[in-house]
């Protein structure tokens, strides 16, 4: 592998690591200011937000306000090819009102100099509106 591809594997495997943990700081700080996110499929949560300040005002901010203690995100597989990396994950949290969200996803993030710069999310989007509402 090339040295660009094990980087961005292992930058991801950090986050994820902390992720896993319930620490979302590791991950948080690889965004790019730049960041542009898709949440694919056609529920309250699919959408496209560009900018950072965008990505934490209208999907951070939101998701960690319907769920109670932390977000934890393990990951199952981490794949990298050059500025791709695509992790399997699955989620394990509980919203503010008791119901269990614990998502399966598929991230496909494109790196640039260290930071993510894309994300295309693939989840359950049909759970994604039963447990955390619109």
């Amino acid at each position: 592998m090339n040295e660009r591809t094990e980087r961005n594997r292992e930058l991801l495997t950090r986050a994820f690591a902390g992720l896993e943990q319930g620490d979302p700081g590791a991950f948080l700080s690889l965004f790019g200011e730049d960041i542009e996110w898709r949440v694919m499929g056609s529920s309250h949560w699919s959408k496209t937000i560009r900018g950072l300040a965008a990505v934490e005002r209208d999907l951070v901010g939101p998701l960690l306000a319907r769920l109670e203690g932390p977000y934890r995100n393990i990951p199952e597989l981490i794949l990298a090819d050059g500025d791709h990396v695509v992790v399997l994950a699955r989620g394990d949290a509980q919203t503010v009102e008791g119901k269990r969200y614990d998502n399966d996803y598929c991230f496909v993030f494109r790196l640039a100099d260290g930071r993510i710069v894309e994300v295309r999310e693939y989840m359950d989007t049909k759970l994604a509106d039963a447990a955390l509402g619109s």
